[in-house]
């Protein structure tokens, strides 16, 4: 992708597979970036689930984010967890504990049955929630998709890094 480069504070990069699957489903928000045709930006937070291998959108089938992706299915996205204010006496002192995700990839609508009540399964494992399958009737009722992960990075600030993400000093 032309937006690689790297984190400039790579003290707080974290590429740990596991510790990114960890914030990704532990997160309850998405922020969903997409660009139109001509540039314009929007972001939309939305509910997600994550698998393991894909994160699962839903929401309403009309509006400007389906506009949007049908011109251009490229997305960023960002997930965040653990986040807490660290307060000071001093403005310049506070802070902002998180663990973060930003990733690139392509969202594809899904139209089958079985492919949006799976979806939604996902859904909603991630929030602890019961879930009722869509029958052929109402499957049209609402827009299911999929983001297809192309790239990944992690950021953590205030918390402990991933043990994997640890570099010792040379003795």
């Amino acid at each position: 992708m032309g937006l690689d480069r790297e984190m400039r504070r790579a003290d707080k990069k974290v590429s740990d597979d596991a510790w990114i699957a960890d914030v990704l489903r532990a997160g309850q928000v998405i922020h969903l970036a997409l660009a139109t045709r001509c540039g314009e930006p929007y972001v939309v937070p939305m509910g997600y689930g994550y698998d393991g291998a894909a994160i699962y959108l839903h929401g309403a089938r009309h509006g400007l984010k389906c506009d949007i992706i049908a011109d251009n299915p490229k997305v960023s996205f960002n997930v965040t967890a653990g986040v807490e204010l660290e307060r000071s006496e001093l403005g310049a002192d506070f802070s902002m504990k998180y663990k973060s995700v930003t990733g690139f990839g392509e969202v594809t609508e899904i139209t089958d049955l079985d492919g949006k009540n799976a979806a939604l399964g996902v859904l909603m494992r991630q929030y602890d929630g019961p879930h009722s399958d869509l029958t052929e009737a109402n499957k049209d009722s609402i827009w299911v998709a999929r983001i297809d992960i192309m790239s990944v990075t992690g950021k953590i600030s205030g918390y402990p890094k991933p043990p994997s993400q640890v570099t010792r000093a040379s003795s």
